[in-house]
């Protein structure tokens, strides 16, 4: 589960909506899975969160969790959130939550 980059992005101008959303997680110096979570508005620094796992499955379990809840930006937001950069490790969790472009 290292070396996990995932960015998102949902866009309605007509809804005056632009929104950026990025997950990475790495291993700290300390062995630990560190999941980061970077959200606002696209162009801002935004707000960044971060949670600590145990091992990969903790990790991969949450990431999930926090696609499908991506996923259902359109219905919460009125935008589709897109994918923008993903590393190779992400794609199977992304393609059972959103299309992938490209």
């Amino acid at each position: 589960m290292d070396g996990v980059i995932l960015e998102l992005r949902a866009r309605a101008p007509e809804l005056n909506r632009f929104r950026s959303w990025r997950i990475e997680i790495d291993r700290d110096l300390f062995g630990l899975l560190n999941a980061r979570i970077t959200y606002g508005r696209i162009g801002t620094t935004g707000r960044t969160l971060r949670w600590d796992f145990e091992n990969d499955a903790e990790a991969a379990r949450f990431l999930r969790v926090k696609l499908r809840r991506r996923a259902s930006g359109t219905m919460r937001r009125g935008a589709a959130y897109r994918v923008v950069e993903a590393s190779p490790v992400v794609a199977p969790f992304v393609g059972m939550f959103m299309p992938i472009d490209g």
